[in-house]
């Protein structure tokens, strides 16, 4: 099971719908950690568990790692792109 820390960028499943979010609370419980995450529209979401489906909002990790990549090649591209111009 993946694990997040405080301040990592996740993916949320919200009653149906996902939001990107930022983890502002974690707390181990006998079920694994359970996040407190602030979204992309300012709302707060509470116990939230990773991959968990006995819920009606969850954390999906499949999502996140896939966003995080894509976020992370994107935001390399920019810097790759910046160092080309800054050097001419």
């Amino acid at each position: 099971m993946e694990t997040y820390s405080t301040g990592d960028t996740v993916v949320v499943n919200h009653f149906g719908k996902n939001k990107v979010g930022t983890i502002t609370e974690r707390q181990k419980t006998v079920k694994g950690y359970r996040y407190l995450v602030k979204t992309e529209d300012g709302r707060d979401i509470e116990d939230l568990y990773v991959d968990d489906n006995n819920y009606t909002s969850t954390i999906n990790s499949r999502l996140t790692k896939s966003f995080v990549k894509h976020q992370n090649e994107t935001n390399k591209l920019i810097n790759d792109t910046i160092d080309i111009v800054n050097k001419k």
